[in-house]
C-alpha cells in the first residue's frame, strides 16, 4: 500500500494541486499578485489581496483544467517545497564542506557547495513536488465556497473542497 494515496495525505496532496493551479491562474491573470497558498484536507488557504470574485473563479478554472488532464498546473515552482528542499540541501552542503574542523579558510568551499545545492535544489523540488506533496488527481472534487478573514491587514480565503 502507497502511504500517499491513503487518507488524509491524498486528499491534502490532491488540494494542493488544486491550490497550485489556483495560483498559477491568477498570477497569469495579474503577474504582480504576491499569494502564499496552504492546503489542508478540507481545501486549501490563499493568503493576500485577491477579490473573491476572483479566488473563485479561478479555483473553478484550476480545477476544470486539471479534471481535464492538465497535471502540470499541480506544480508551482514557489512551492514552499522547493524552499524546504534548497534549506535542507545547502544546510547539509554547509555542514559537509566545514567538516570536522571548521575553519574560515573553508569559506570557499563552503560557498561552492551551497551554490552547486542551491543549483540542484529547484529541479529536486519540482520532482518533490510532483510525486510526493501534490497530485494532479482532482476527479471528484467540488469547490463548495470560500471563508474570509483578516488578521490585521492580511487577507485569508480559504477554498473549501469537498471530495466524492
Amino acid at each position: 500500500m502507497n502511504i500517499l494515496e491513503t487518507a488524509p495525505i491524498s486528499i491534502v496532496r490532491r488540494n494542493h494541486g488544486i491550490e497550485h493551479a489556483t495560483v498559477h491562474i491568477l498570477t497569469a491573470r495579474d503577474p504582480s499578485l504576491h499569494l502564499i497558498g496552504k492546503a489542508d484536507t478540507t481545501g486549501f488557504n490563499i493568503y493576500g489581496q485577491v477579490e473573491r470574485a476572483e479566488l473563485i473563479d479561478a479555483a473553478q478554472q484550476a480545477l476544470a483544467r486539471l479534471q481535464a488532464g492538465e497535471a502540470a498546473l499541480a506544480v508551482h515552482p514557489r512551492c514552499g517545497t522547493n524552499l524546504v528542499v534548497a534549506g535542507l540541501l545547502t544546510a547539509l552542503a554547509a555542514i559537509l564542506a566545514l567538516g570536522r574542523k571548521p575553519s574560515i579558510k573553508k569559506l570557499p568551499d563552503v560557498i561552492l557547495a551551497t551554490t552547486f545545492a542551491a543549483f540542484i535544489a529547484q529541479p529536486l523540488g519540482l520532482a518533490l513536488q510532483t510525486h510526493v506533496t501534490t497530485s494532479p488527481d482532482a476527479m471528484g472534487a467540488r469547490i463548495t465556497g470560500i471563508r474570509e478573514q483578516f488578521f490585521g491587514q492580511l487577507q485569508v480565503q480559504h477554498v473549501d473542497i469537498e471530495w466524492e
